[in-house]
């Protein structure tokens, strides 16, 4: 049977992001997605116009069951919005310590509005010591840090990991350049660097993605760097064939292809 991924994330109604997201990389990777719902949303490929929580307790249960069932060899967390929601995560974790957590701290959507409760920062942090990789952007490491990554980079690396971060895929996305950069960090050393065109588009769920991705081949087995390298070569080719909605909405990755 093909790993399990535990996917913690919310639903997006258009598809591009979130648990639908997640369904569709781990897939093309060569695992299967099991989802617990965080929350529903209210958006489209343009942006976030509100969302619900799952209840906690409602969430705890979705991921017991899971456990208790498949044979799940990843955990990742996408769309946790809450603090309780962070608690259930953090108690999954201590539960199956040998479940390597991969963490995208998503904190607003790519394509605008906030997906998150006032607070929301400082629980979770609670899991950074439980986090096999964290996975944000430099925007979202900046505001988990309260740095700046272009002033002083080695400082955010050494913040997170001060606060028991092991690994972080520092992703370039938001930068200015022709080049598209992601660092990976282990133990607050750079191992990695990727260099990727920069296409002329706005993708909606790229970063849900490429996490996703990630923790597909973690549940596989591969060693960390192989993980990040694989799923950025097949984000890429996913990228350069997205699908370009009308109006001004963002473009959808086209995750269902033949894998790298």
């Amino acid at each position: 049977m093909r790993p399990v991924v535990l996917c913690f994330s919310g639903l997006d109604p258009s598809g591009g992001a979130g648990l639908q997201a997640d369904i569709e990389a781990i897939a093309a990777l060569q695992a299967h997605a099991a989802v617990a719902c965080t929350a529903l949303t209210i958006q489209d490929s343009q942006q976030v116009y509100g969302f619900q929580t799952v209840d906690a307790d409602l969430l705890a249960q979705q991921a017991t069951k899971v456990l208790a069932d498949l044979p799940v060899k990843a955990i990742k967390c996408g769309m946790l919005g809450t603090p309780e929601a962070v608690a259930v995560v953090k108690q999954i974790c201590q539960q199956h310590p040998h479940l390597p957590l991969i963490l995208d701290p998503v904190l607003v959507a790519n394509s605008g509005g906030s997906l998150t409760v006032e607070g929301f920062i400082d629980s979770l942090k609670q899991l950074f010591p439980y986090a096999h990789l964290l996975t944000p952007n430099t925007v979202e490491a900046e505001r988990l840090t309260g740095l700046s990554v272009v002033d002083n980079e080695a400082d955010v690396i050494k913040t997170l990991s001060d606060l028991g971060v092991k690994a972080v895929l520092l992703k370039g996305g938001h930068e200015h350049g022709q080049m598209l950069r992601n660092r990976l960090y282990q133990d607050n050393k750079l191992i990695q660097t990727s260099q990727w065109p920069r296409l002329n588009a706005q993708f909606h769920g790229s970063g849900c993605s490429l996490a996703s991705a990630i923790s597909a081949g973690i549940a596989n087995g591969l060693p960390l760097p192989i993980a990040v390298t694989r799923a950025e070569v097949w984000l890429q080719h996913s990228l350069q064939n997205a699908d370009f909605p009308h109006k001004n909405g963002q473009a959808i990755p086209r995750r269902i292809h033949s894998s790298p």
